[in-house]
C-alpha cells in the first residue's frame, strides 16, 4: 500500500504526493516503513499528523523540522479543522496498531461518516475496548475500513510475537 487520499475528504494517509491530489490538506502518517513513506522527503513542509514516536523518527530519518509535525497521542481523540479558519473540524482518534514502535491507526469521524484507516496492524483484543471505536462498532456505524493487505496471501505465515521473541533470544544466546 502506498497510502491514499480518503475518497470524498481532504485527508491523506501515508500519501506524500500533494501535487497529484490537490484536494488533500491534512496529511497523516501511520508508521515509517518504506512502503508508507514513499515520496516523503526532507523537503516536506506541510503539517504532518502522527504519533510522538514517529515524530522523533521523522526528525531523525528525514530531518523534518519539529514545527511541521503535529504529535497525536495514542488513545486520544482530537478535533482538527479542515480549513485555516478553524471551521468544519473532523474528529481523529489515534489507536495503537500493535505493529512496530510508533505505528498507529486512525479513526476519522466527520461529515463523511466513520472511517478506520489501519495501515499495518496486528489484531489484539484490547483494540475494541477503546471507548470511541467500541461505540462505532457496537452501533454498526463504521462506514469505510482501509486495510493494508500486503501480506494477506495464504502463503504468508508469520510467527506470533512470542515465537519471534523466543527466536531472537535463541539467536542472541548463540
Amino acid at each position: 500500500m502506498n497510502g491514499c487520499v480518503i475518497n470524498g475528504t481532504p485527508v491523506a494517509v501515508d500519501f506524500w504526493k500533494p501535487t497529484k491530489a490537490p484536494q488533500a490538506r491534512l496529511f497523516f502518517l501511520t508508521h515509517l516503513h518504506a512502503d508508507h513513506t514513499q515520496g516523503l522527503t526532507k523537503t516536506w513542509r506541510l503539517p504532518l499528523y502522527t504519533s510522538p514516536t514517529n515524530s522523533v523518527l521523522l526528525q531523525h530519518q528525514f530531518q523534518l523540522p519539529k514545527s511541521i509535525i503535529r504529535e497525536l497521542e495514542v488513545g486520544e481523540t482530537y478535533l482538527i479543522p479542515l480549513d485555516n479558519e478553524g471551521n468544519y473540524p473532523i474528529s481523529v482518534t489515534v489507536l495503537d496498531a500493535n505493529h512496530v514502535p510508533g505505528a498507529v491507526m486512525f479513526l476519522f469521524q466527520g461529515y463523511f461518516g466513520n472511517i478506520l484507516y489501519c495501515g499495518d496492524m496486528r489484531w489484539y483484543p484490547e483494540l475494541v475496548r477503546h471507548k470511541v471505536l467500541r461505540s462505532v462498532v457496537e452501533e454498526r456505524e463504521l462506514d469505510v475500513l482501509y486495510l493494508d493487505n500486503t501480506f494477506s496471501a495464504p502463503y504468508c505465515v508469520f510467527p506470533t510475537r512470542e515465537e519471534a521473541k523466543q527466536e531472537l533470544f535463541r539467536i542472541i544466546e548463540t
